[in-house]
């Protein structure tokens, strides 16, 4: 956080956007929507990938504007906004990174948008505890930073009818042409998941993070799955419907998909 909160704890100027903003000076990752205020860059407010899976759920039946969504891992609110601003009902967002959190906190005082609900705490320990129910499960950037990829997806599955999911994938072929990438990984985990093999990939987040910078999982490392693997799990969990578009980036092969249960 600013040290604006311990060397200047009072604000003197009439409240202002920046003002706010400028709690975490130079630790934004997102570009707020606002006109003439300085953030991050990356567009994470306007992101396509919002409307891309509002479409696609609701061309496999689900009404998001009558849906109540639940979000894995939110970072600074900018899929919230997205979601709430093209129509969904509600969105319980949970975030672990203390930072982030409040960073949600003030980007959503500062838009003014509604219908968002962000919570602190553990997404695992949440999707274990909780008796509630979700329409909607939306994980964009989370799964990859999941020592238990597997089991995340079961407990999603137990919580909603339908998931919008981007995330990296392992990808041999892409590994061995990115040595950054191969370097991350210590090789093969195979773990057995209701009767088959499932095989995982350590990918080490590197010594010495800089955790007012970093914002992945909350361990040392994750565990990347194979796509296969990943829609295997999906299905055996209940998910009948699968649309998905593959999609590549410096970190490695990714997808994002849309899964609804019949």
């Amino acid at each position: 956080m600013s040290d604006l909160l311990t060397t200047r704890p009072y604000a003197d100027a009439v409240p202002n956007a920046q003002q706010s903003l400028d709690l975490f000076q130079g630790k934004w990752a997102s570009k707020l929507p606002i006109e003439g205020v300085s953030t991050g860059e990356t567009p994470l407010f306007e992101d396509p990938r919002v409307v891309w899976a509002l479409t696609h759920l609701n061309r496999l039946g689900i009404e998001t504007s009558q849906s109540d969504f639940l979000e894995l891992g939110p970072l600074e609110g900018g899929h919230s906004f997205g979601l709430v601003r093209n129509g969904v009902k509600s969105v319980t967002a949970i975030e672990a990174n203390k930072q982030a959190f409040l960073k949600c906190l003030v980007a959503r005082e500062v838009l003014g948008y509604a219908r968002v609900r962000f919570l602190l705490g553990d997404a695992m320990a949440f999707l274990q505890a909780t008796q509630e129910s979700y329409d909607v499960v939306f994980a964009s950037g989370f799964l990859y930073h999941m020592q238990d990829p597997a089991k995340c997806l079961e407990l999603i599955a137990s919580r909603a009818r339908a998931l919008f999911l981007w995330t990296v994938y392992w990808d041999e072929e892409f590994a061995r042409n990115h040595p950054d990438v191969r370097a991350g990984s210590d090789g093969v985990h195979p773990i057995h998941y209701k009767g088959r093999e499932i095989r995982l990939h350590r990918h080490g987040y590197g010594e010495g993070i800089d955790y007012s910078r970093f914002w992945g999982g909350p361990d040392t490392h994750s565990h990347w799955m194979e796509r296969e693997d990943l829609k295997f799990v999906l299905r055996l969990n209940g998910f009948t419907e699968i649309h998905e578009e593959l999609e590549t980036n410096p970190n490695g092969c990714a997808l994002k998909l849309v899964a609804v249960k019949s």
